[in-house]
């Protein structure tokens, strides 16, 4: 069994990956505002994927099923980013590195 045969599996991936640019985002670069940086880290990952599965053959046909499961990952990935940046929002962070709240 293929690792990206497992739904389960890219479902986690996928979230990970877009709480990991969510909050290297907000941290990185503030200036970003929140809805571009949700955009972005819920559609990046989206491209890796796909990228994984073009070098497998030389060419690939997207169906329907398969639009809709790419659908339904930009929109966990766009939740994910969302509690991302209400859980970092609710934290402001001290000028000696502490965490306060």
């Amino acid at each position: 069994m293929d690792i990206f045969d497992s739904a389960i599996f890219i479902a986690g991936a996928y979230g990970a990956i877009s709480v990991g640019l969510s909050a290297a985002l907000a941290k990185v670069s503030p200036s970003i505002g929140p809805k571009l940086r949700h955009a972005f880290a819920g559609t990046v990952p989206l491209a890796a994927l796909l990228a994984t599965r073009l070098t497998e053959a030389d060419s690939v046909t997207l169906y329907g099923p398969d639009l809709l499961a790419a659908a339904g990952l930009m929109t966990l990935g766009v939740g994910a980013s969302v509690a991302t940046g209400r859980v970092l929002g609710s934290r402001r962070i001290a000028h000696q590195g502490e965490i306060t709240r």
